[in-house]
This record gives structure tokens, sequence and C-alpha cells, in this order.
């Protein structure tokens, strides 16, 4: 058969086909997310912490922080794209921080009324009040970035509208007199900003990028097993060729049940698994000096995820064949590293890749890593995490098994029957079901 009859092949187009298609796909995976995160921002986790004490003005108690801390609550629940958790601790914002239940925070101190009611006393020293925007480097670097952005102009419009309520203020009680233009100059912006880590990363791991590439790390190391599995089992059973270079070996057909090659590939499967989210982590440690809060946990972690992602590949193999391959690469990866979270993140994402991610084990895998790397085991998703991870590994297990056994009682051999009768007087005895 000469090359060019291959493009006659109605299979060959329809793979040119299936695979533009796929692309497409991928695209929209990777670059949906991150074309315009902050048009699709919403209840973006904050924390702010009202420690303000109030002062003494005349026969009242003015309290500004109470009455800051309402206003942002309202608007940020008109505005849906900042979920604002008002605490009266720094100690408290400092635990949700290290939980990574917020990505950012803001403080309002306790002396925030005094300096701020200084302003307007006209025999007293002026002092602008502070406010402090809390960062949280192991939230990642686009979710502590948008985060801090999120904190910053809430205090800068803070500021703007505390400086209006403090011009009025000091207008009333000075009618009789001019006000003082320099007082009246610093009320444009009243509150100073700064800025101060609420949650740090270190070593190797510094931004919360590492999160991303260690889910990479275990995600690849997870279906590679798999796939050299399936590869080697299939050829050492003569059901595929084993080919190195100009080599090609095919051993003779071993009639074995579907049900029997498949338990067998998922129980080395477990275990190889296992021993790949191991040697991850033992790279990532002892070689690479990334510094884990929980290394013990995260080392148990990455090789369940390991395991896991191995029998939901040899699940997707026994199922649908060498489709299979494409459809975990698809899960586990292609789709599932864009929509994980580890760079945008789910409360940035479109609706559809928010919702779609949930169900992939990239981002359980993302949740769990990020929080035993930063948040010392402590993060809301990592109980979660553990769950669906191993839901993935029994549930791929029962599937493949359960498909395995249809495919045999259906009579749907491996070989064809021209393969069989070729073989025939080399078979060796049938292995039980």
């Amino acid at each position: 058969m000469r090359a060019t009859a291959l493009w006659k092949q109605p299979r060959g187009w329809l793979a040119v086909i299936v695979g533009s298609l796929l692309a497409a796909v991928i695209t929209m995976a990777y670059i949906g997310p991150a074309s315009d995160p902050q048009a699709n921002v919403r209840d973006l986790p904050l924390v702010l912490v009202n420690a303000d004490e109030g002062v003494r003005a005349g026969d009242s108690r003015v309290r500004l922080g109470s009455d800051i801390s309402t206003q942002i609550e309202q608007t940020a629940h008109r505005d849906g794209r900042v979920a604002w958790r008002t605490v009266g601790s720094l100690q408290a914002a400092e635990q949700l921080l290290a939980r990574d239940e917020a990505y950012a925070g803001l403080v309002l101190p306790r002396d925030f009324s005094r300096k701020a009611m200084s302003l307007v006393t006209p025999d007293g020293r002026p002092e602008r009040p502070t406010m402090t925007v809390l960062t949280n480097e192991g939230a990642g670097g686009v979710a502590s970035s948008m985060a801090e952005k999120a904190a910053r102009q809430t205090a800068a419009e803070t500021s703007a509208s505390l400086g209006t309520q403090l011009t009025e203020r000091m207008q009333a009680t000075t009618a009789t007199a001019r006000p003082d233009a320099a007082r009246l100059l610093l009320l444009q912006d009243p509150v100073r900003t700064l800025t101060e880590p609420g949650q740090t990363a270190s070593g190797a791991a510094a931004g919360g990028s590492m999160t991303l590439y260690l889910t990479i790390a275990v995600l690849l190391a997870g279906l590679l097993p798999a796939m050299l599995l399936t590869m080697v089992v299939d050829a050492a059973l003569g059901y595929g060729a084993w080919e190195i270079g100009p080599r090609r070996t095919l051993r003779p057909l071993v009639r074995i049940a579907r049900t029997s090659t498949f338990a067998a590939k998922a129980g080395i499967g477990a275990a190889t698994g296992f021993a790949a989210g191991s040697a991850v982590i033992a790279v990532a440690v002892w070689g690479l000096d990334v510094e884990p809060d929980q290394p013990l946990q995260l080392w148990m972690f990455a090789g369940m995820a390991c395991a896991a992602i191995t029998q939901l590949t040899l699940a997707l193999f026994a199922v649908f064949g060498m489709a299979g391959q494409l459809l975990a690469l698809l899960t586990v990866t292609l789709l599932g590293v864009p929509l994980s979270g580890a760079t945008i993140p789910v409360e940035a994402q479109p609706g559809f890749a928010a919702s779609m991610g949930e169900l992939l084990p990239a981002r359980h895998v993302t949740e769990g890593i990020r929080s035993l790397l930063f948040f010392d085991g402590l993060g809301s998703g990592l109980g979660r995490a553990w769950a669906v991870l191993v839901i993935y590994a029994v549930g791929a297990f029962l599937v493949g098994l359960v498909v395995s056994r249809l495919y045999d009682r259906c009579g749907f051999d491996r070989a064809t029957q021209l393969e069989l009768a070729q073989q025939q007087p080399q078979l060796p005895a049938a292995a039980a079901v």
C-alpha cells in the first residue's frame, strides 16, 4: 500500500477532525479561565478585622470601625465579587488565613476612631488612622494578588468616604471659624494603608506557585504507571507488539480473561502508583529543598493520589480500550490542570469551568497539596480531597472490574478468531476467571 492511499481512508480524516475539536476544547480549558479572571470573580474570600475600640466625643462614643465594617459588608453583598468575613481580633483573622479560608485580610486597629477624630479636633495633634492589608502567599500568586488588590481598593474607598464624613463634621463644628487648610488637605485621603504578610511561604515554595508544579508532577506520576503497565502486560500476553526502534516483537497469545487481566493490572498499579507518588515527594523534599508544613502527610497524600489516578487510567483502558489513554489524558491533565484552581482561583473561573473542575481529580489533588504545603494540613479542602480520591480509586477499580466481567460474559475476547486460529497450537492453558 502506498502512503498516499492513507489519505483516502475516512478514518484518517476523522482523526484529523476529532484532533482539531479536542485542541479547541483544550484551548478553551486553558485560555477561558485566564482570559479575564477579574470579570469572572465572585465571592472571593477575605477577612475584615474590626478591632476599633471607639473614642469619646462629647456626650457620645464614636465607633467608626463598626460603621465602616457595616458599609464594607453591604457594598460587597450588593457587588457579589468579594465575600467579607468580619472578626473582632487579629488572631482570629490569622487563623482564617492559616486555614486558607481567606486569601487576604483588612485590619481596622483599636485606635482607628481615636486617630480619625484627631483630624477634626481643633486643639489636638492630628494623626492619620491606618488600615493594614494582610497578604496570604500560600493561596497562590493570582489568588493572593487579586485578594490584595480588592483589599487595597476597599481601603481606598473607605478613606475617601471617611474623608468626606470628617470634612463635613469639621465644617459643622467650626462654623464660626475658617477651617484649617492643612487639615482639609489631609482629609482628602485620611487613611494610611499598610501591608503586612498574614501567611507566608518559605523556601522553594515561595509565592505559592509550587502547588501547581507539584500537582502536575503527581498527576503525571499517576498516569505513567498505568500506561507502562498496559503496554508491558499486553505485550507479555501477546495482545500488543513490543517495538523498540527497528525491532518489533510479538509474543504468542495467552488466553486470559479480561477480568483477570484487569485485576492483575489494578493490583500492580496500586503499588506502583503509590511508589511513584513517594518518589515525587522524595525528590521534591530531599532533592529540591521544598519545605512542606506536613511532609509525612504530604507523602501519604501524594502516594494515594497517584494510586487513584493509576486506577482511574487502568479502568478507562479496560472500558474503552486504547481510547482510554486519550480520555485519561483529558480528564487528568489536559482538562484537569487548567481547571484545578492551582493558578486561577476557583472563585475567578467561569461558571462552567468551576463546575467541571469540581468533577475532575486535579482540583482535589491541588487542594490537598496546597493545604499540606502551606497551611499545616488545616486547609478546609484537605478532608474532602482525601474522600474524593478514595472514591475515585475504589470506584474506578469496581467499574473496571464490573465492565471487564461483563465483556467476558458477553464473549468479547481480546483476540480475534483469526488470531486464535493461527496461534492455536501454541496457546498456553486458559487462565481461570
